[in-house]
């Protein structure tokens, strides 16, 4: 009869199970004419623009399509960067089916040389209201025009292109072309209000929130096919993509101080490996610094000759510890440190266009770096020239002085001592019971010589 009872119940549980999971996926479902929140991935772009930014952005865009976001907004200080390196970046923000916003941020920033082709080239482009955009003329690593480094018929195809992708960028999402040349050919800058009204951006914006919010309902042609889509950020989820960690190495490799200093601790590393062989240690961190070194001049552009100069003279410090030069050498090596490093980025090649101050080498690097290069290895040769004068302590040479303790009766026959943690055969000129202290007064093949402690020998 229980059995019976409860079939019926059982029956039900299924069809109850049912009911309750439609419940809950009711209550999570967004209600009638509601849609989820869009999402925006962010990224930020800070200083210069080199390989490892181009590979950042690069991935972000290719992400933003693959997981389907709604946007993808980009907030961008740099004061320039390489031209090769910002075309990739154009091209791909220009053919992204995702609507791209770039927000000139935070206060103060600017969107100078290669940032104002990627402010170009962003769907939506807002900026902080006390940032500036421009000064886009190409320019050599030293700063100078192209003509004075490359020639004038280079610099005038440099220039020319320029303009012309400058142009291309911004018709491509209707914006000022006119002053996108001047921006290349006068190095023109404008402040936010002034790129608002001469519509090289769409407006202002105090955070990237609020150039996010403010893009919602735009249309803007995505794909770089001509369709159109109109921008869905109102309310949206932002997700920041972190950099992965060989972004992040590339990014920290980008800095000529950084590969600069590396030069350094690496020929620092080998030269005391030198000093002291066995260490092992400063070889292999110096070996691993010169290493990362190599890697970062595939980034940005290194003079080879600046690079052999620093390696001479590090050479030449090292050999002032060896050779007796009077500080010659020495003083020869720090010149050659401190030339090297002023001269570390090329500054003649014409395939790198940067902006004067997006890549240089810090004075504080410059200057204190011999120095302290030149006190190490100073102090390092003083140690040197101060163990060469010291006795030796292996050998037979050695053991003159040392004083020990007699382990058999020790006469002019022979007998056994221990001494400089050895066990020896010895002799003596009268006999010296078991136990005693001894002193050893010479070395006879592998006899010593010895007389009481405290005798003179």
């Amino acid at each position: 009869m229980r059995t019976l009872r409860r079939r019926p119940i059982l029956r039900l549980a299924p069809a109850l199970l049912a009911f309750t999971l439609a419940g809950v996926g009711a209550l999570a479902a967004p209600a009638p004419g509601e849609t989820a929140p869009p999402r925006v991935l962010t990224l930020e772009i800070r200083r210069a623009i080199t390989g490892g930014t181009a590979e950042y952005m690069l991935g972000g865009l290719r992400k933003a399509q693959a997981e389907g976001f709604d946007a993808i907004a980009f907030s961008l200080d740099t004061p320039g960067g390489q031209l090769d390196a910002t075309r990739e970046i154009v091209q791909a923000m220009l053919e992204s089916p995702v609507p791209t916003i770039l927000w000139v941020g935070p206060a103060g920033a600017r969107a100078g040389s290669a940032g104002v082709f990627l402010t170009l080239a962003a769907d939506v482009a807002a900026m902080h209201p006390t940032s500036n955009i421009g000064a886009a003329h190409p320019v050599t690593g030293s700063g100078k025009d192209v003509e004075a480094e490359a020639g004038k018929d280079m610099a005038k195809k440099v220039e020319n292109d320029t303009a012309a992708f400058a142009r291309s960028v911004a018709k491509a999402n209707g914006r000022n072309a006119e002053w996108a040349e001047k921006a290349v050919r006068e190095s023109v800058s404008v402040t936010a209000d002034e790129a608002v009204k001469f519509k090289v951006v769409d407006l202002e914006a105090g955070d990237l929130r609020a150039a996010i919010e403010a893009a919602h309902g735009r249309t803007v042609a995505t794909g770089g096919k001509g369709a159109k889509s109109v921008v869905r950020t109102k309310g949206a989820s932002l997700e920041p993509l972190e950099k992965t960690v060989r972004q992040q190495l590339l990014s920290f490799l980008a800095d000529p101080n950084v590969v600069a200093l590396l030069m350094l601790l690496g020929t620092l590393g080998i030269a005391i490996e030198f000093y002291n062989p066995g260490l092992i240690v400063p070889g292999v961190v110096g070996g691993f610094a010169l290493f990362l070194a190599f890697v970062a001049m595939r980034i940005i552009p290194v003079n080879v000759g600046a690079v052999i100069l620093v390696l001479a003279g590090v050479a030449l410090l090292v050999a002032e510890a060896y050779v007796q030069t009077h500080g010659i050498a020495g003083l020869g090596g720090a010149a050659c440190v401190v030339v090297g490093t002023m001269f570390f980025i090329d500054k003649s090649s014409a395939d790198y266009q940067f902006d004067p101050g997006a890549l240089t080498i810090s004075p504080w690097v410059v200057w204190p770096t011999p120095f302290a290069v030149a006190v190490v290895l100073g102090f390092m040769g003083w140690k040197i020239a101060r163990g060469r004068r010291a006795p030796l302590q292996l050998g037979p040479t050695a053991l003159v002085g040392s004083e020990g303790q007699v382990l058999s009766d020790v006469s002019p026959a022979g007998g056994e001592v221990f001494v400089h943690g050895e066990y020896w055969q010895a002799r003596s000129a009268a006999a010296i019971p078991k136990g005693a202290r001894v002193r050893v007064a010479g070395v006879e093949g592998l006899t010593v010589v010895v007389v009481p402690a405290g005798e003179n020998g």
